[in-house]
């Protein structure tokens, strides 16, 4: 977090707001509390990212610790992932929650949860995972590509 005054922000606000692509700038004030100046987005995401993070902890609290239970009873769409597929997707998600708590970042958190989102989505669609094709071991020419 980059730091100026106030009277730095009066004087030359571009120079200190050209800070604010590498994150928040706190405008110190002698006679009041600190500012803090920050993108739009980065208020949307901490604000996006609490919110998730809150349901998800009381989710878990209602169900008495048990993750996958309470992200099924959150996100009917977990309907559509097999038993392993919801282990998986439970395991990520409490582990991304408690680290985005703890740290107060939380891109990572709604960019997986979109993420599995997507994929329960795709899976609602008809679409389902393949399995992975085995090439031959050595190349060999073929007769029309």
């Amino acid at each position: 977090m980059s730091t100026a005054t106030f009277t730095d922000l009066l004087r030359k606000p571009k120079v200190v707001l050209a800070h604010i692509d590498e994150g928040q700038v706190r405008i110190t004030r002698r006679d009041g509390d600190d500012l803090v100046i920050l993108r739009g987005r980065d208020i949307d995401v901490l604000e996006s990212g609490v919110s998730l993070s809150s349901q998800v902890l009381r989710a878990i609290g209602r169900n008495k610790g048990d993750v996958e239970a309470a992200l099924s009873d959150l996100f009917a769409w977990t309907s559509e992932f097999s038993a392993s597929e919801l282990k998986e997707y439970a395991a990520e998600i409490e582990r991304l929650v408690y680290a985005a708590s703890e740290l107060g970042s939380f891109e990572r958190l709604l960019r997986t949860q979109q993420e599995w989102q997507e994929t329960a989505s795709a899976y609602a669609m008809g679409m389902r995972p393949t399995e992975p094709v085995e090439l031959p071991a050595e190349a060999r020419p073929v007769e029309r590509p």
